[in-house]
């Protein structure tokens, strides 16, 4: 990657969720957003499934559709989020944002 860095969105700007892109299922996407509209926000990429990257430096700059963002019901049914959430709410979205802090003190 080049010495030029995008600005992060000034809040919130760590999103954690699980993205339906091209694997047969929904794998877990950690994202530092850098830019945020209706349907689609863009971020440097630090998790994607077991692959965690650990500087922004080897993180690429990747789009997601938020349409794409999988519900609570569509995860594996192992995971502590899946179990531990109601039958009744496993249609709300995985998504969630938070701030730098949650990053350092939470992980990727």
């Amino acid at each position: 990657m080049s010495n030029s860095y995008y600005s992060l969105v000034k809040n919130l700007p760590v999103a954690r969720f699980f993205y339906q892109g091209k694997h047969t299922h929904p794998v877990r996407r950690t994202v530092l957003i850098v830019k945020n509209n209706g349907t689609i926000f863009t971020g440097y990429e630090l998790r994607e499934g077991s692959m965690v990257r650990t500087t922004v430096d080897k993180a690429p700059i990747k789009s997601f559709r938020k349409d794409r963002i999988a519900d609570i019901g569509q995860i594996d049914k192992r995971r502590k989020l899946h179990q531990s959430t109601p039958k009744k709410k496993h249609t709300q979205t995985t998504f969630s944002r938070s701030d730098l802090t949650s990053l350092v003190t939470e992980g990727i």
